[in-house]
């Protein structure tokens, strides 16, 4: 089986457009953001025998060498194609020179939510640690996306070599190069004051 990582551009329309149709499956339409932007990030497919399987987005978060995660998904759960889509992700980023892919996830401890949903959650976050990724100690993370409410999240952050950064930097690398709000927000303060 030849599984492999191809850069969204270097993609024929066909492969595309089944790679599109993964993550219109994937995520709902509340999460979803134009394929366009998908494309001027960094989106990778994973294609097996020919064949999209899933797909990756990352974004650069600014000078840091650091990259965050905006969507990974399969096509098949419980294949196993997940984590091997992890490893060849977490050795892209690596030989692009990244130190480390940060990435948040529904916090499974939302007040509301449904057990099945709850459980989700938390499948999410044990999948990302059994890859060898940490649960940041960080409460009350909860980013405003344009156009968007907050909700609550949990940041995971995977390092890929040493590089010595702290759990303070990641929060702001995040906050400022991802959703674009500076260190006085009373979100980030928030956030900072819970570790």
């Amino acid at each position: 089986m030849a599984v492999e990582l191809i850069p969204a551009a270097d993609l024929d329309q066909a492969l595309l457009t089944a790679t599109e149709d993964i993550y219109l499956d994937a995520f709902p339409a509340e999460l979803r953001a134009p394929l366009d932007d998908l494309l001027a990030d960094d989106m990778l497919a994973l294609v097996v025998d020919g064949r999209p399987a899933g797909f990756t987005v990352t974004r650069r978060l600014g000078p840091t060498g650091w990259v965050f995660l905006r969507y990974f998904a399969v096509g098949q759960r419980g294949s196993g194609l997940g984590s091997q889509m992890w490893r060849l992700l977490c050795a892209h980023e690596q030989a692009a020179g990244h130190t480390r892919i940060l990435l948040d996830v529904e916090d499974p401890d939302e007040t509301g939510i449904d057990p099945d949903e709850e459980a989700i959650r938390r499948r999410r976050i044990v999948f990302y640690q059994r890859l060898g990724a940490e649960l940041l100690p960080v409460r009350d993370y909860s980013p405003t996306q344009p156009g968007g409410h907050p909700h609550p999240l949990r940041l995971i952050a995977a390092g890929l070599e040493p590089d010595g950064a702290s759990v303070r930097d990641m929060v702001l690398a995040v906050y400022q190069h991802r959703y674009g709000t500076g260190p006085d927000d009373p979100a980030v303060r928030r956030a900072l004051s819970t570790f």
